[in-house]
């Protein structure tokens, strides 16, 4: 018996200091970090990115293939992809970058992966295919090792610096608006397309109206919980649509609501969606296809593959940067610090898209997302080590994580994108290259579904704002040389879309 006692004892002190040692490595004590708040702030980013894991495969599963035979990327081969990609680049930069950042493939950049660079069946007008799913996760292969030089080399933190500080704000404020407009979409306030996109008009609210109260009251209930300082609000309240979602679609399995295409039809285990499946072929056919198609002319003797290397490299510069750099700031302000954007946090995120494209996902990026575990008290790379480990149990819980409405993410990030325009405030409206240039970056962010245009139209707008003004000389060279790049990156965008 004492030998027992003093292996419970010692079994304790090891526990203690393990603890010790890992708020020692993550610097919990000079950032103002706590082992419960970093905790629920890795479970609330996940939570309210959880979205990723059933949109990514819904829009990638549709790419054809560049062998025109009507096969598509496989669907559970997508969701293993994202899991085994944003597992790994958000363990790594929460252990080398030590930020509470997550990764995931971005969204909007996505869309434009499935639907002008692979193709779809009549996607957009286009033959049932362009390049396929194979030339375009080449072309993101190729496009992002470009990105991770770029990033190894001091140029990006450049470019980064010669960004004035006010537009850095404008990116952010227009993120946030971006951010929110997803939401509202996927609570089911915005019709969409055939292709997914979303579009200047109202749902079908007769057909849409149980996601819309569902997701309108859990944002509201958000909202309560922040003005109450309620401790993983967000979090909580996505735990609640979840459940019931999962109520209403299994106890009911009758309503419309939990038969296919129907709203809660993959939270119905009964004869729904929910079921315990997985096709691990899938994944290893969807990477197996894309190799054996490498050297395929029908990849190589079209424009579209050269021009999507082009633009997905762009894309991902500046989606990723506007994101990161924003987050960032978010992050300082919450915290009382002023911590610069480290520059392994810039590598790891250029890199993974690397990762991403070998394992069968479109190109990666930190998500605005993790603004919401930063809001509920994240200051570390501990969070993310917390976020990564729940997208690995994902794999396993795959129809528990495919139940999760679109109604109950699109309130987390409604939530998240009204939270990060707050910095509107900061803006100097009274300058005409601010005040022009931000709001057509907001508003070409939100129309086009794309961040990088937004910044695009952003720095255009500021530098001929700044000539119209005879102001040239304050304009930063790189920001001229950065200026000429996007409009290059229009003039090539154009082409693509024919």
């Amino acid at each position: 018996m004492p030998k027992i006692k003093k292996q419970k004892k010692d079994f304790h002190i090891s526990s203690w200091k393990a603890w010790k040692n890992i708020e020692k490595y993550f610097k919990f004590d000079t950032l103002g970090a706590t082992m419960k708040k970093e905790i629920i702030g890795g479970i609330t980013t996940f939570l309210a990115m959880i979205y990723i894991l059933s949109v990514e495969p819904a829009i990638l599963s549709g790419s054809g293939s560049v062998t025109g035979d009507g096969t598509t990327m496989n669907y559970f081969g997508i969701f293993l992809g994202v899991c085994i990609a944003s597992f790994a680049s958000t363990f790594v930069m929460g252990l080398f970058a030590n930020v509470p950042l997550a990764l995931a493939p971005s969204m909007g950049v996505n869309v434009m992966f499935a639907v002008n660079i692979a193709g779809g069946t009549g996607a957009n007008g286009h033959p049932p295919t362009i390049i396929g799913y194979e030339g375009a996760l080449i072309a993101t292969m190729i496009s992002s090792i470009f990105f991770l030089i770029f990033s190894i080399t001091p140029l990006r933190k450049i470019i980064i610096n010669a960004i004035p500080e006010q537009l850095m704000i404008a990116i952010g404020v227009g993120i946030g608006f971006f951010i929110a407009y997803v939401g509202l979409s996927s609570i089911g306030w915005v019709a969409h397309t055939e292709t997914g996109l979303p579009v200047a008009d109202l749902g079908r609210l007769k057909d849409n109206y149980p996601q819309i109260l569902l997701g309108t009251g859990l944002f509201l209930i958000m909202l309560l919980f922040m003005f109450m300082k309620v401790n993983g609000g967000v979090a909580i309240c996505i735990l609640i649509g979840t459940v019931i979602a999962l109520i209403v679609a299994n106890a009911g399995p009758n309503l419309a609501v939990s038969k296919e295409g129907g709203i809660f039809y993959n939270a119905n285990f009964v004869d729904g969606g929910g079921k315990w499946e997985y096709d691990f072929n899938g994944f290893a056919s969807n990477i197996k296809n894309t190799w054996k198609e490498f050297t395929n002319v029908e990849i190589w003797n079209k424009p579209t593959m050269y021009i999507s290397i082009f633009i997905l490299m762009f894309l991902n510069f500046f989606d990723a940067t506007g994101t990161i750099t924003t987050v960032n700031r978010q992050l300082n302000e919450a915290a009382g610090t002023d911590r610069p954007l480290s520059h392994e946090a810039l590598i790891i995120d250029s890199g993974a898209t690397v990762v991403g494209s070998a394992v069968g996902v479109s190109p990666m990026g930190v998500y605005v997302e993790s603004g919401a575990g930063i809001a509920q008290g994240a200051r570390t790379g501990f969070a993310s080590i917390i976020t990564s480990v729940f997208f690995l149990i994902s794999i396993a819980l795959f129809p528990i994580f495919k139940a999760v409405p679109g109604c109950v993410t699109g309130a987390a990030t409604l939530f998240v994108g009204v939270m990060m325009m707050g910095s509107i405030k900061d803006l100097d409206w009274k300058k005409p290259e601010i005040a022009i240039s931000a709001f057509f970056a907001i508003l070409f962010m939100v129309v086009t579904y794309s961040i990088a245009n937004g910044i695009g139209v952003l720095i255009i707008l500021y530098v001929l704002i700044k000539t119209f003004k005879k102001e040239v000389k304050e304009v930063p060279i790189t920001l001229w040389i950065v200026s000429l790049i996007f409009i290059a990156y229009f003039i090539a965008y154009a082409f693509i879309q024919l």
